[in-house]
Order: structure tokens, then sequence, then C-alpha cells
């Protein structure tokens, strides 16, 4: 992008009668237009590389003033700039932490004063940037491996800080909106981070980097008096954990410094392990104690009911079974939920619709509800995987796999065959399908299996329900519990499968 700003010469002239005659003639030149090229677009580098800037400037026939500056992407103030070069040829070494930034040139004609600028797309990145995260556990606790085209990262946690996380893995959550002190300028800077949840530790890590940023204990402002972490999800730019039955939630502003999860949501309640979160609205929970759909926010102080309706959305007594997420175009990921629901104490099934963006409390979410046949195998299964474009759900059930189409209540078995002695520990329909960038999308059956103190990922795609041979494995050592995708774009974008 280019800007010019043309310097004007004020002049102040007398006023005349109307019959003065003006029969002087006059030389307007046209005002200079300076040109700068030879500059790429954008530039993805790693801190430490050099990069060679060689602008060209017309007219060349001139005196110009030159400077280069670079500003972060998430700047909210001028005192963001930082002047860096005042040379028109300049070999810069990337001195720059991990993230996005503006780098702008800028050409002054001395004796005009007009200028024009370029702005360029710096993106500091590292080989972290875009992969997959395998969230992964064993005796010794839990951990993360790391694979890209080109990469493998093993046990990212253990590696970089000389621990791993205690108890057993549950989930990631990403957030661009992490607050960390730099000791090098005294400030809070915004980061990109990853928090991580086992069984009995919460981590917030870099995202380029792994690095431990704050610790289970750095991430309360009330400690929780029992260290029994049960769930990790999403908000509207929030994270909620359940520790203990009791839900904390932490705000992830670009504007405000939390690093903390600061409100506590009170009430008498048990959240079953299944959630459903799109970021956008409200999560999706279930209070297993009242047997009723709730949700929390960081606008009140307690766990909240959703309003009841017709269906009912509250005192169903029934257990969840499952609940998943479906995305009716590609850029509305998860705005209608799934869920499977039993009767207590019955063979009663009932397959809950629901509306996946919830945005108030004041509305039910529960939009119709229909009967499943109780002698569907897939009731059974312990692994269960919802087709994010289609209402079926792929199943394990004695280490075969099976798809039960919802529409019709019908199952069959998948062409896809677990090898022997592999243990299914892990399934995820995986949909990314980022905004214009249409050649990366992509939609996954995610298995993953363990044998002998191993795992393999299994990554199927997807067509028309179809279920694909996988393309891609990944091996490692432990039990997976959750599998992502994650990229940094070029532009300094950035992008995910979780939600």
């Amino acid at each position: 992008m280019k800007k010019k700003i043309y310097a004007m010469l004020a002049l102040s002239l007398p006023l005349f009668a109307s019959c003065f005659s003006d029969d002087s003639n006059y030389d307007y030149a046209d005002p200079l237009d300076i040109q700068v090229e030879g500059i790429q677009d954008q530039y993805s580098v790693s801190p430490g590389d050099v990069i060679q800037l060689r602008p060209t400037i017309t007219p060349a026939n001139r005196d110009y003033e030159c400077f280069w500056t670079i500003t972060p992407n998430n700047a909210q103030t001028l005192a963001a700039i930082d002047t860096v070069s005042k040379e028109q040829n300049w070999d810069y070494t990337v001195d720059r932490n991990i993230g996005a930034y503006k780098l702008r040139f800028c050409a002054k004609d001395k004796q005009t004063g007009i200028f024009a600028y370029k702005e360029y797309n710096l993106n500091v990145t590292t080989d972290m940037a875009t992969g997959w995260w395998i969230l992964k556990g064993d005796t010794d606790g839990t951990d993360i491996d790391f694979f890209s085209d080109n990469k493998v990262k093993r046990d990212v946690i253990y590696s970089v800080n000389g621990r791993k996380m205690q108890g057993d893995p549950l989930n990631l959550h990403f957030t661009l909106y992490y607050w960390v002190f730099d000791e090098s300028t005294l400030r809070d800077v915004q980061t990109n981070a990853v928090f991580a949840a086992s069984s009995s530790d919460i981590v917030a890590l870099d995202y380029f980097t792994g690095k431990i940023v704050a610790g289970y204990e750095d991430l309360f402002v009330d400690l929780p008096a029992k260290r029994d972490v049960q769930s990790l999800f999403a908000g509207p730019s929030d994270v909620h954990v359940c520790i203990d039955n009791t839900v904390y939630t932490m705000y992830n502003s670009r504007y405000s410094m939390y690093k903390q999860f600061i409100i506590k949501s009170l009430g008498d309640y048990r959240l079953s392990t299944f959630h459903h979160c799109s970021h956008a609205t409200l999560p999706i929970l279930f209070d297993e104690k009242t047997s009723s759909f709730c949700t929390v926010s960081r606008n009140s102080p307690n766990l909240d009911f959703f309003a009841d309706g017709t269906p009912s959305s509250k005192n169903l007594n029934m257990d969840m079974i499952y609940l998943g997420g479906k995305s009716t175009t590609a850029t509305s990921q998860g705005d209608v939920a799934l869920a499977v629901m039993k009767g207590k104490g019955t063979n009663d099934y009932q397959l809950f619709t629901l509306n996946g963006y919830p945005s108030s409390v004041s509305r039910n979410p529960v939009q119709q509800t229909s009967a499943l046949n109780s002698n569907l195998q897939m009731l059974q299964a312990e692994h269960l995987a919802l087709n994010q474009n289609n209402n079926i759900i792929y199943f394990e059930k004695n280490n075969k796999l099976y798809a039960c189409n919802l529409d019709n209540q019908t199952e069959n078995e998948l062409d896809v065959v677990i090898p022997v002695g592999e243990e299914v520990t892990y399934m995820e329909f995986l949909k990314y399908s980022p905004y214009g960038l249409n050649d990366s999308w992509f939609d996954y059956l995610v298995i993953a299996t363990a044998k002998n103190g191993n795992y393999k990922v299994y990554l199927h795609p997807v067509s028309a329900a179809i279920v694909l041979p996988a393309e891609k494995t990944f091996e490692g050592k432990g039990r997976v519990k959750r599998a992502c995708f994650m990229k940094q774009e070029s532009n300094g974008f950035y992008t995910t499968t979780l939600y």
C-alpha cells in the first residue's frame, strides 16, 4: 500500500474588485509522483535471518531522505512504531520476537517535502508455526508431540521446560491474546499461547517455542483447594477450566491484560465431560446433577441455565452419552450441536439438535428431539466422532469402525481396518476451512491407536461422507487424547481446527 502526502504552498492574496483583469501566464507543473519498487510484499523469516532490502525510488535524479520502521500487527498506539534504519539500502538482521509485523519504507524528497511509503508484511516465525499438535500421556505425565511437513518435535513440554505436566491429558486451547511480562522491555506483551490441561495440571505455552509462560500456580487469583482438573473449554474471548466441580474463567483480550482465571462460577453442579464450544458464542454444557443444559460467561458469577421451552432443556432426567458439533457452511464452524441422550434407568435414547451458537441464556438452545433405536451399536460405543458436514456419527466397537446415519438410523461397517493389537484411544472429525484459503482445506476422520506404549495417529480424508484410506500417519510414545492442526498464515493470521 502506498500513500502520498503532498506539501502545499499557501498563498495570501489581497481581495480586488470584481472588474480586476489578470492577463498573466502561469506554468503549473505536475506534482512530484514518487514511486517505490523492488521489495517483496511479504517476508517469512526466523530470528537471526538477514534480509537484503534494496528499494528503487523514482524519479531517480532527486535527493531523498529515507527511513525504515517496524510495527507489530497488533499495535494499538503510535508508540509501538520503531524506526530501525535511515538508509535506503539496508541489510536487516531480524531481531524481533516471534510474531507478525508491518515493515515500512519511507522516502521523502528533501526539496519539496513530498514523500511516499510502502508497507510489507514481516512474519517472524519458527518451525512450530504450522503443524499438528498431539496431546498425549503416559505413566510419567502429559506432553505434546509436534509434526509438520518437515519437522518432528517430540515431548515438546519436557524438552523445552525440563518437566512434563502432571496427570493424564485432557484438552488444548489456543488464544492470540495472552499477556506475558517481557523482562527486556519491562512491559506486558501479547503472546500467542496454547493452554494445555491434564487431570492435575494446566499450563500456558508459547505457541512458537513450547516454553511454559505460566504454570498452574501462576494462573489463578484464588488457587483451587483441590488439584482435580476435569475439563478445559473455550467461550467468546474466554478460556474456562473446571476444577473440582467449579468453573474458573479467564478473559482473553487484546486491550486488557488478563493473565489469570479471575472469575468463579458459583453453584452446586457437576458438569459432564462433554461440551460444545464454537469460540464465537456461549459454550454449551450439561449439568449432571439437574440433568439440564447450561453455560458460563465472564458476565455472570454463577453457572447459568438456559431458558426452558419446547422441547425442554431442563430437568430432563437423562444422561449425556455424546455431544458433537456440525458446520453448515465453511465459515460457520460448530453452528449446530447434536447430543445423544439416554433416559436414567431406561432404554430411552434421544437425539437432541441444538443451536450451536447460543447468544443468550434467555433462549432455549434445544431445537428438536427425536427417538433413537435402542438397538444401535453406536449407543454402546466408547469412541464417537460426528461428521461436521452430515448427520453421520463414526464409532469404534470391538476394534472395528462403523458409521451410523442418524437420518435413517442405519449402521454400516467402514472399509477401514485397525491393525491387530492396536487399541483405539481417540476419534474426532476435524474440519479445516479458513476463509479465503480454500487450497488448504481438509476434512479428516482422525483415529489414534495405542500398542505396547506407542501410539499411531491416522488422518483419513473424508469425501461425501466416504472415509478414505489414511494419507498421513504420525507415530510416537504414549496414548493420544487430542489432535489438532494449527497454522500461522504468512499475513500473521492464525487458523486452527480447535473449537
